[in-house]
């Protein structure tokens, strides 16, 4: 009986090292993609890159002088 625990248990700690060697290896991974999204060269392009197409709303808010009152500012439903 005391055999069949030993294997049991060397088997356990095998599979439990074997774990913490691939969550090393999925940290180190993570860790190199996170460096180059932060530092690598951007990609947005000049056409609108990581940004959504700007829609009429934006385009409004953006033409919004603050001298303009709130009663000029035209609210339609969507």
């Amino acid at each position: 009986m005391y055999a069949i625990g030993k294997v049991f248990i060397d088997v356990i700690v095998g599979l439990f090292f074997v774990g913490m060697a691939g969550s090393a290896v999925v940290v180190a991974i993570s860790f190199v993609d996170d460096f180059r999204e932060l530092f690598g060269p951007d990609d947005a392009d000049a056409e609108g890159g990581h940004a959504p197409p700007e829609t009429n709303v934006a385009r409004e808010f953006r033409s919004f002088s603050p001298k303009q009152g709130a009663a000029d500012l035209e609210l339609r439903p969507r």
